[in-house]
């Protein structure tokens, strides 16, 4: 027996991309996680089909019904644990296995959107992936997926209950909120305060290496770079005096680093945001992912602090908006996907904070410190970072916030970038960030972004009133 669910305008859209182009790789994402000692095969087999049905997500498929996409929910689940014993692999073989695991594409429409899979070696070290499709999942699922896999694992093990959560409620309800909204007097109010933003700007565009093609390529890669630990540290102190957040810092350092690179003085780019709005929603699986447009209007005395300030007041002003549909803005502005070059964005800037997570997988799911290791469910875990979602637009800049770190991972577009032009980029970000945090006041137009030499910490400006 089935069930049939509507769709979110955000999964609708992935539907549409994953039908132009369903061997793509772009919109695939998962956690690893790397594994000492013995796994019992057969109770983390149980527990993956534990865990099926308790998320209703991991026991749909997606397809058409009278020409729209529809979910389609089984009563019973049909994942399943994929094993693979490589026996004495090394860990270039068994890397290359993970990633292509995570890039293998999903047929939405039978097996549906995720995979969990286990490789083991010999030597007792082993790779646990919990894949899946943007369509039916998001950063936070993932980890929640995660948690829950190790909790129902552990319980087979010991023979004690896994003491997950309670579910209250399921996607279906953040589909019908999403209606609701669509269909109240708020919904014309909050596209227009969207248009509002947009009105009169463009997407930032950056200089490309390679000739633009007729279609996205919707693939790449991933460059990585790690911000100095005095760096992160000043972040957040820097980032209190001004009364903005962390968030608010960093993307206006990377706004003044888009001015400088493309010399645009007023652009957008996409931020995605979450829709977890309520606590019945922190333990579901889904894609709970909104986007929103940020506009920088830059002038030759605008500072890092100024840019800071102004994305603090535009989040302040467009929250009561954050639930209004992408999909609909672009398309309300002329820029839908089939509008070809004519994007809202061709540039995200995302923060991604493991704050939120339960504390003993932190650990594991803080990249930025790759040696860590914890011990959860009678297994010893350590990090598996994983390089996921290149492609999808010009440049994606994920901001990866641990306890004590600060990385950034640059996601680019391998059909218009070189790698050494993304690296320094990046580099060039790192730079900015380093500005901005000791020397705020700087007009982001007289910045050394591209000097080698140190930047000495000016002492933090006094608190202010607001705090974002």
């Amino acid at each position: 027996m089935t069930d049939t669910r509507s769709l979110s305008h955000g999964q609708e859209a992935q539907w549409f991309l994953h039908q132009l182009a369903p061997g793509a790789t772009a919109y695939l994402t998962g956690v690893a996680v790397g594994i000492r000692g013995a796994v019992d095969v057969a109770a983390l087999g149980r527990a993956v089909e534990l865990l099926a049905v308790r998320h209703e997500m991991l026991r749909s498929t997606f397809t058409t019904d009278g020409g729209r996409p529809v979910r389609r929910v089984r009563a019973e689940g049909r994942l399943r644990l994929e094993h693979h014993a490589l026996g004495a692999v090394g860990e270039e073989e068994l890397r290359g296995r993970v990633a292509g695991a995570l890039a293998t594409p999903y047929r939405l429409d039978e097996s549906g959107a995720f995979r969990i899979v286990l490789w083991t070696r010999t030597d007792g070290d082993a790779v646990l992936l919990v894949g899946g499709h943007h369509i039916a999942t998001d950063a936070a699922s993932d980890a929640v997926l995660l948690r829950d896999l190790l909790r129902l694992y552990a319980s087979r093990v010991t023979g004690t209950d896994a003491g997950l959560p309670v579910l209250r409620g399921g996607f279906e309800e953040e589909v019908a909120k999403e209606r609701a909204l669509l269909a109240s007097p708020r919904a014309a109010e909050q596209g227009r305060h969207w248009q509002r933003v947009c009105h009169g700007s463009a997407a930032a565009e950056l200089p490309t290496d390679l000739p633009r093609p007729a279609t996205p390529s919707l693939s790449g890669a991933t460059c990585r770079v790690a911000v100095p630990a005095a760096t992160a540290v000043r972040l957040r102190e820097v980032a209190r005096a001004a009364g903005v957040t962390p968030f608010a810092l960093l993307l206006g350092a990377f706004q003044g680093l888009l001015y400088r690179s493309t010399r645009q003085r007023d652009f957008l780019i996409g931020c995605p945001v979450t829709t977890r709005m309520s606590s019945n929603s922190r333990h579901l699986v889904g894609n709970f992912i909104n986007t929103i447009v940020l506009r920088a209007a830059i002038a030759p005395s605008t500072s890092f602090h100024d840019l800071a300030v102004a994305v603090a007041e535009q989040v302040r002003t467009g929250v009561d908006a954050i639930r209004y549909p992408f999909s609909l803005v672009a398309r309300d502005l002329g820029r839908a996907p089939a509008a070809g070059r004519a994007r809202a964005y061709a540039i995200s800037f995302n923060m991604l904070s493991t704050a939120h997570l339960e504390p003993s997988l932190r650990p594991v799911l803080e990249t930025g410190r790759p040696d860590t290791t914890t011990a959860y469910a009678g297994l010893t875990l350590r990090p598996y970072p994983l390089p996921q979602q290149e492609g999808q637009l010009d440049l994606g800049v994920d901001v990866v916030q641990g306890a004590d770190t600060l990385t950034f991972d640059f996601r680019y577009d391998g059909a218009l970038f070189e790698r050494e032009t993304v690296e320094r980029l990046a580099h060039h970000y790192v730079r900015a960030v380093e500005i901005a945090t000791a020397a705020p006041a700087t007009p982001v137009a007289r910045a050394p972004l591209w000097a080698a030499t140190p930047v000495v910490p000016a002492a933090p400006a006094a608190p202010q009133t607001t705090e974002i």
